[in-house]
């Protein structure tokens, strides 16, 4: 009797410690390092085991992002998944679906990703949703599936998981600098495909400035002929003494054709391409194409575009030519970029020229404006109205606040948040973009020990810190707050590496400020996920800043 009642505890106590270490198991299982992290995540058991034999289903409406999904996998994995019928019974699929019930919720680029042993579904209202969803899919592979070439002897194992995922902001961008140094069609197409991978969303090229135009007008030829090239370029820092060239000319531009190729390329990744074209300032290259659009058209008709880098005082003379001629560049600028958005500048306008001219002066006069200001002000608003009859909407940096803002302007907040915080009050949308945590040209880490940079210093900590909501604004003013964007002005940023080494990892805490749920947000667990994101960058060949250099740094 007492063996039997010995046998039956040691087999409770076996059966009770089998079930704690099966718990403790589940317990400790890993979340898959996901960037930026999703709304809501609950980890499962098992793997789906992704292989040749792997069907995609899709039906019409979807089918061009299941073959966008077979078209990423195919490089790392070396075959090729066979597409089936929404109607075809298939075991072991892949399911992409169009589910406009989601929209409420969700919105359109939000999701639903089921991994089961047996399948893997991904719901959206929208393309968008069904790609960010793939995206995360991407994510749970090894990562090695970013490889550009084939990878040998790996099992390319889902996890299960159940993601519901949708973003904070519909704005989520990245800025990158063209007008300073040119940057090749492949580089920018590079560049878009790193941000399609982190769920960014728009990506604004800055095209114009003192130093280059970089865009096509049919109507204006010289504005590449002669405006899109420099005879030498800055070496060395702005600030350094005495200053040094290089001798060498810089230049180039984008055929009208290849500007429709990156936004055809952008778009297919849900990217949308904003176009910056500078103005009434920040035209040195303009006018020394077309020296009639100066003040002093005389003076300036042996001008070039400049060969360093700050900002020139030679502006826009706003004449009827003057609001013409960008008039007629926006018309072509808006045949080549559907973007809602078309971006003016209207940042850094020195008026020491309109307070020199006595033509200028008497115009003020005349058009009953106070000062300068609002004479840029009312500028802006003769193209805020041309642009609103286009169907389209103004967006500029915060100086076209100054002297009042036009009816229909968006404001993009350089210069900390104060002008963000003004317009929002106003009624007035806002794309959040302050130097202090936004500004990628920044250093990120001891100068001596970085490449060159600006100057600043914006390690990866406070980018994650940033908050585009700021605090000085109610509930219902922050409804005007469409996201925020990071930049990367291209002063000293001449190479593709370069620019990845200054976007990356900062633009992976970025896309987690915009994307994430605000409470869910934690620096040393993100870093955690960073330590194997950063493994999905090497894959892609993307150039980045050292995590460990950078995780010290951020401290």
């Amino acid at each position: 009797m007492l063996n039997n009642r010995l046998v039956t505890v040691l087999v409770f106590c076996m059966i009770a410690m089998s079930v704690l270490s099966c718990s403790s198991a589940l317990a400790e299982r890993p979340s898959p390092s996901i960037v930026p992290l999703p709304v809501k995540m609950i980890v499962g058991k098992g793997v789906f085991r992704i292989s040749s034999k792997t069907r995609v289903i899709a039906d019409g409406k979807s089918d061009a992002e299941a073959v966008k999904l077979i078209d990423a996998l195919v490089p790392a994995m070396g075959f090729r998944l066979k597409r089936a019928g929404a109607a075809e019974k298939t075991g072991g699929a892949i399911t992409l679906t169009l589910a406009a019930g989601l929209a409420k919720t969700l919105g359109s680029e939000g999701y639903t990703l089921e991994v089961k042993a047996d399948r893997i579904e991904i719901k959206s209202a929208g393309a968008a949703g069904l790609f960010y969803g793939v995206q995360t899919l991407r994510q749970l592979l090894p990562a090695k599936v970013f490889s550009v070439k084939r990878v040998e002897k790996v099992d390319w194992l889902v996890p299960c998981v159940s993601i519901t995922d949708h973003p904070r902001f519909g704005w989520r961008g990245l800025l990158i600098d063209p007008a300073r140094h040119f940057i090749p069609v492949g580089d920018v197409k590079r560049f878009i495909d790193a941000m399609a991978m982190h769920k960014f969303n728009r990506l604004q090229m800055h095209l114009t400035d003192d130093q280059g135009w970089r865009i096509e007008i049919k109507k204006y030829p010289l504005l590449t002929k002669i405006g899109a090239w420099r005879d030498e370029t800055l070496v060395g820092h702005l600030r350094a003494k005495p200053r040094r060239y290089d001798g060498k000319r810089h230049g180039g531009f984008y055929t009208q054709k290849e500007i429709r190729e990156l936004v055809s390329y952008a778009a297919a990744r849900h990217v949308t391409i904003v176009p910056e074209i500078e103005m009434p300032g920040h035209f040195r290259a303009v006018i020394s194409a077309y020296p009639a659009l100066g003040v002093f058209p005389d003076r300036q008709k042996d001008l070039k575009p400049w060969t360093h880098w700050g900002i020139s005082s030679d502006i826009l003379a706003p004449r009827p030519a003057g609001v013409q001629f960008c008039k007629d560049v926006l018309t072509e600028v808006m045949a080549l970029f559907p973007s809602r958005y078309i971006h003016i500048g209207g940042d850094e306008a020195k008026k020491t020229q309109w307070k020199q001219s006595q033509e200028i002066q008497k115009m003020i006069r005349q058009k009953g404006l106070k000062n300068e200001e609002e004479l840029q002000a009312w500028f802006i608003k003769q193209i805020d109205v041309f642009l609103a009859a286009k169907g389209r909407r103004l967006i500029g940096w915060d100086e076209i606040l100054q002297g009042g803002l036009a009816p229909g302007a968006t404001v993009m907040s350089w210069r900390g948040q104060r002008g963000g915080i003004t317009a929002a009050r106003a009624g007035h949308d806002v794309v959040m973009a302050p130097t202090s945590h936004t500004y990628f040209d920044n250093y990120q880490g001891p100068r001596e020990k970085e490449p060159l940079a600006i100057g600043g210093n914006l390690p990866l900590a406070k980018v994650y810190q940033y908050e585009p909501i700021p605090k000085a604004i109610t509930a219902e003013q922050a409804r005007h707050v469409l996201g925020a964007q990071a930049q990367l002005w291209g002063e000293y940023i001449s190479t593709p590496q370069h620019r990845e080494y200054m976007a990356y990892p900062r633009a992976c805490a970025f896309t987690e400020a915009l994307w994430s749920p605000r409470d869910a947000r934690d620096y040393e667990r993100f870093t955690s996920r960073l330590t194997e994101h950063v493994n999905r960058l090497t894959a892609a060949g993307i150039h980045y800043r050292k995590l460990d250099r950078a995780a010290k740094q951020s401290k």
